[in-house]
């Protein structure tokens, strides 16, 4: 206790002469989010990255992935959205000691004009996350999981009445009964399926994707399920193939539809199979040499921008833009 009292008080968080170490920025971030009194009082000296429809304000960088949050002071995230205090969500605690929320633009806020004077741009979040580096990429994610959970969520699911959010917008009480509740994430199962008696790689392609486009099979878990249990029954379900083995390789949380947890897993595919796509879910599914997958890759290198392009060559393959969990 007295370590945590030292290390929250006025004099070390807003005057510290040296970086914090990341159990300090994680034992100060605990502490905004779970004291409303501490949390109000780090509001003027923090730093906001603003969201304009879902768009959040970024500085240009020297190419792809050197893109970074734009941050905005207290003062001035204040003359664009005048509820600021109550309505923006804690993100992190930065190696100073300074506080990072996220916040909406207002909507009497002119989005031209902001940009102008920072010099950036509110970004598309899709094309945003891959012309950053990861942990931007991790920021921005967090930030519109978080705006979007507490937009969605004002009354309580036991008795209606309505809810009571923390000044660190992380988690909401009910005004009337004991109920509490906290931003959630879903887990999702994304699988790279190989065959190595014929050393191809299975990518399958959804209807939404834009043109030329091929990536992982995914899936949410179903309740009850571990996550090899979810890998075999999406590759049965999408591709009609059993595999052999998974293992786990990475994971990453994105913002869509609502905040989910991506658990990127490898498997191997019983050899011999091919695969029969479900015309439901699937335009289509097919195996892919390494000289194809690595062509596809360098094409998303060359032009991230693809990942939303509208006139794709349908012929030129290519598949999600490294910062994505399949590009993995």
């Amino acid at each position: 206790m007295f370590c945590l009292k030292r290390l929250v008080s006025t004099t070390s968080f807003h005057h510290c002469q040296r970086h914090l170490s990341y159990v300090e920025r994680a034992r100060l971030l605990e502490k905004i989010k779970t004291d409303d009194t501490f949390c109000n009082s780090q509001l003027e000296s923090a730093k906001f990255l603003l969201y304009n429809k879902g768009q959040p304000l970024l500085r240009k960088g020297a190419g792809p992935g050197d893109h970074q949050a734009s941050w905005v002071s207290f003062s001035e995230s204040l003359e664009l959205n005048p509820a600021v205090m109550s309505s923006s969500v804690a993100l992190s605690v930065d190696q100073e000691g300074v506080a990072r929320f996220a916040t909406m633009l207002g909507s009497q806020a002119d989005p031209v004009e902001v940009e102008i004077s920072n010099t950036a741009k509110f970004t598309d979040l899709r094309v945003g996350l891959f012309l950053v580096n990861s942990e931007v990429a991790h920021t921005l994610s967090k930030g519109w999981s978080l705006l979007m959970w507490d937009r969605k969520n004002k009354f309580c699911s036991s008795c209606g009445k309505t809810l009571i959010r923390s000044i660190a917008g992380t988690g909401s009480k009910c005004s009337e009964c004991t109920s509490v509740y906290y931003p959630s994430t879903s887990p999702v199962g994304i699988v790279s399926i190989g065959d190595p008696s014929t050393d191809k790689l299975l990518l399958i392609r959804q209807p939404r994707y834009p043109k030329g486009m091929f990536s992982c099979v995914a899936g949410f878990l179903d309740v009850g399920e571990t996550l090899e249990d979810c890998v075999r029954r999406e590759v049965a379900e999408e591709v009609g193939m059993e595999v052999e083995s998974v293992k786990y390789n990475c994971s990453q949380h994105w913002p869509f539809p609502a905040g989910s947890l991506m658990i990127g897993c490898h498997a191997v595919a019983t050899p011999g199979q091919i695969p029969d796509p479900c015309l439901v879910e699937l335009e289509d599914a097919r195996w892919f040499s390494r000289e194809q997958v690595r062509e596809a890759m360098e094409r998303i290198d060359a032009n991230p921008r693809l990942r939303v392009g509208r006139n794709n060559n349908p012929d030129e393959i290519f598949v999600a833009p490294r910062g994505a969990v399949a590009y993995n």
